[in-house]
């Protein structure tokens, strides 16, 4: 018994997120849980690992909402590569059905990405598709049988700043929630046909066609003089097949013969057809192809197709039109009036066996999310040169994660409540005694019982600037009243040593806390390793891309 977690449900499960994401805030951060040099603590999905990550941020950047991205899987274009076609029978999920063509093989000089609806019956690409903006329908059918729907496309500053390992981020509005019946006007129901595929494409055999032919007059009562040096002087020889027209400007019309009349003598054929092409556009010296007729029914509307045949072979079909809104359909090859006898046993003819292949809801390219498999979220993050002048540009890390809806109090000298962009996470205090200090060694802070109120590491020390600035400050001390931290402003720091640390005067001008209510905020992601050095360059960018 099969159990099927379908994509539409992890598809879904992606757009909640980032709709969670647009919703509130994020932050990434980073945390001093080790800061030996060969030091590891592993992290834990733990409530322990989650507060000792909190209670040891040394500092956060915001995550903006235009860098956070939808993620697929990179699939470069590459050459003699098997691409897996798209077939709405076939679960795509994890295979290369669409392929991102990089600068070295497009025009574009970006990055393009391509659905392949066609690899040519399991061939291998050599050419890859490059993009034209005059191509109305953005279908391109290669010199190798590869047919590829362009999709999107990443200009090479977005592919450089979003990518990451093994995937490229969807470019692009979304809507998070799409409504196909949202347009009153177009109500979208089911499927356009993507293609038709022939099963038996090697064996089918013996349907007649005329493949070279031009429309001589186009006249009032539907009839067309046609000549070719293939018709047949047999009269209604092509009744009930189709007449595929196309105009010195490319547009393409198809109708269904009604009678057809051969005229020895002036070697021109006489073909009535179902429909009115002098109306529609049909145009002389318009060139023309007879070809057995391509039946479609099914629940939507519109799709017309003609064959496409070597040496009597059904060899692949043409979508001439789409059509829209079919859930159901089937597709057969009219069998012609004349010389074709698939039943009779003693001749060589085998109808063609077509397949139709339905576009995913509404057609290629209506839902980038769905259609590309879209199941996972860049949050990106970049440590400026500007954000480095805010936080601390010595000592280590070693864990980084991402926190959901951090609280901060009111920014102290504009008084602007907005969550900052970037925030330090260290208490800075400026003293005249920072010399008896040392980078990474313990202040602490003592009761008249020597118990511990306060401690905390010192992180940093600025020496042009008489400042201490110390993390990893949050324990199991008592908070002083109405603040997160226990740090007592009214009593001297004393270190390692023994030796006391007095705070310059006035006090309260010279000690600045973090604007982060600590503990605050949901962990949604952590990872640990060995501790990374920062330094006055340090330009840290990060990339954490959560799949669903």
């Amino acid at each position: 018994m099969a159990e099927i977690l379908t994509t539409k449900l992890k598809n879904d499960t992606t757009r909640m997120f980032y709709q969670d994401i647009l919703d509130n805030e994020f932050y990434f951060a980073v945390s001093s849980i080790a800061t030996e040099e060969l030091s590891r603590i592993n992290a834990v999905n733990s409530l322990s690992s989650k507060n000792e990550f909190k209670e040891n941020i040394l500092f956060g950047k915001r995550v903006i909402n235009s860098d956070v991205k939808f993620m697929i899987k990179y699939y470069p274009w590459q050459k003699d590569e098997l691409y897996t076609q798209y077939d709405d029978k076939a679960d795509l999920e994890n295979s290369n059905f669409y392929s991102v063509v990089g600068p070295t093989n497009n025009d574009s000089g970006d990055y393009r990405v391509y659905k392949c609806l066609s690899n040519n019956n399991g061939a291998n690409s050599t050419v890859p598709p490059n993009y034209n903006p005059t191509t109305s329908n953005q279908i391109y059918t290669m010199p190798d049988g590869y047919t590829w729907k362009y999709m999107y496309y990443l200009t090479e500053q977005q592919f450089e700043a979003y990518n990451a390992v093994g995937y490229v981020p969807l470019i692009g509005t979304f809507d998070i929630n799409p409504d196909p019946a949202a347009d009153a006007n177009n109500v979208i129901t089911g499927s356009e046909v993507s293609s038709i595929y022939v099963e038996n494409y090697v064996d089918n055999n013996g349907y007649p066609f005329v493949n070279l032919g031009i429309v001589r007059t186009v006249n009032n009562d539907n009839t067309l003089t046609v000549s070719s040096s293939e018709l047949s002087d047999v009269a209604n020889y092509y009744s009930g097949m189709t007449i595929y027209c196309i105009t010195p400007q490319n547009i393409s019309y198809i109708y269904v013969i009604d009678t057809y009349v051969y005229d020895l003598g002036t070697e021109l054929a006489t073909v009535k057809v179902i429909g009115d092409p002098k109306t529609d556009g049909v145009v002389n010296g318009s060139s023309c192809k007879i070809l057995p007729t391509v039946e479609i029914k099914g629940d939507g509307e519109g799709a017309k197709a003609v064959p496409r045949i070597v040496a009597g072979k059904i060899t692949s079909v043409e979508v001439i039109n789409s059509g829209k809104n079919y859930n159901n359909i089937t597709v057969t090859v009219i069998d012609p009036t004349f010389d074709f006898d698939p039943d009779d046993p003693i001749t060589i003819d085998v109808r063609a066996s077509l397949r139709p292949i339905l576009s995913p809801l509404g057609r290629h390219n209506f839902d980038l999310i769905d259609e590309l498999h879209c199941r996972h979220i860049l949050l990106y993050g970049y440590i400026t040169e500007s954000d480095n002048n805010k936080i601390g540009k010595t000592n280590t890390y070693s864990v980084v994660g991402v926190i959901k809806n951090p609280t901060f109090t009111p920014d102290p000298i504009t008084a602007n409540t907005a969550s900052p962009e970037i925030f330090d996470n260290r208490i800075s205090i400026v003293t005249d005694d920072y010399t008896k200090l040392a980078k990474n060694t313990i202040v602490t802070q003592r009761d008249v019982n020597n118990d511990i109120l306060f401690s905390g590491k010192i992180h940093d020390i600025k020496a042009s600037a008489n400042t201490i600035y110390i993390s990893e400050y949050m324990g199991p001390q008592t908070n002083i009243a109405n603040n997160d931290i226990s740090l007592d402003l009214t009593k001297d720091l004393v270190n390692e040593t023994g030796q006391r640390i007095q705070i310059n005067t006035p006090v309260a001008n010279n000690v600045i806390e973090s604007r982060y209510t600590q503990r605050s905020g949901t962990v949604y992601f952590m990872e640990d390793f060995f501790p990374l050095e920062r330094a006055e360059t340090s330009r840290e960018e990060y990339k954490l891309v959560l799949e669903f």
